[in-house]
């Protein structure tokens, strides 16, 4: 059996359209493997629709990825502390450099499969706007298992408006009066505390770190077991070869006392024959 993990980007690797005769090779590969676990993986991962396609496909570059995130992050921490009108400037158009440069590598990764590719950049953009709020899937952006998007009441959503309106504002009125504290990040309904945005953004990188280590462990269980049962079959067939040699000796063994009795008897028929 191979010992490779399952990788949920081989089934982006070709066009949309081949995606369902892909998955039903790997997993009947890994079927013919004897590997449930990498067959039941695949099997499990749904056709993404096009716009999700392609920003899972921009989501090779892990650099952007983390990028986008940390700075959503960063500009979550400007607004919840208030800080001067300059600086959250700096940071929202920092984030929207990084968000537009994914957002053009997922339209001209779609554009090399699929016709229209621009006219889903609204979409995409959206897509990668919503996802850079959820540090907590992060990781199954870059693996390539992302298939649902998360519930925006969980994100950065609450800074959305006052992103814009603040990056928008002419400087000589923001220099007039002191920028707005922004509105403290909604925590998830059960949640009975209101924790502030940046308590909640180390949260949810905190649970995407053990998501991912929580993968990674999955992957060394999953490779080790599949080298425990390579070794294993190979260890059957060197008994099986053992217990044919073994069974080649004995044979060979009861033909050599057949051909030493011939022999004696022969011998003692020539012995007779010289006697008379």
């Amino acid at each position: 059996m191979p010992d490779h993990a399952a990788n949920a980007r081989l089934l982006l690797t070709g066009a949309p359209d081949s995606y369902v005769a892909e998955r039903t090779r790997l997993v009947k590969q890994a079927r013919a493997d004897g590997d449930r676990e990498r067959a039941n993986f695949y099997q499990g991962l749904k056709r993404p629709n096009l716009s999700l396609w392609a920003v899972l496909l921009a989501g090779e570059d892990v650099d952007a990825v983390q990028g986008i995130v940390a700075q959503t992050i960063e500009l979550a921490k400007i607004q919840t502390a208030g800080a001067a009108s300059d600086a959250l400037s700096a940071a929202t158009k920092s984030r929207r450099k990084t968000l537009e440069t994914l957002v053009d590598r997922a339209v001209k990764a779609l554009a090399r499969s699929v016709s229209g590719a621009e006219s889903r950049r609204p979409e995409i953009r959206a897509i990668i706007d919503q996802l850079s709020r959820h540090p907590d899937v992060a990781a199954t952006w870059i693996d390539g298992t992302l298939r649902d998007l998360p519930d925006d009441a969980f994100g950065f959503a609450a800074f959305t408006g006052v992103t814009e309106t603040t990056a928008k504002t002419p400087a000589s009125r923001r220099s007039a009066k002191p920028a707005k504290p922004a509105r403290p990040l909604k925590p998830p309904a059960d949640d009975t505390t209101a924790q502030p945005a940046i308590d909640l953004a180390a949260e949810r990188a905190a649970r995407a770190k053990r998501a991912q280590l929580a993968r990674q462990a999955r992957h060394d269980v999953a490779v080790a077991a599949r080298q425990l049962a390579a070794a294993e079959r190979r260890v059957a067939a060197a008994q099986a070869t053992v217990r044919e040699a073994q069974d080649a000796l004995r044979l060979a063994e009861d033909e050599r006392a057949t051909a030493q009795q011939h022999h004696q008897e022969a011998n003692a028929q020539l012995d007779a024959t010289r006697d008379e």
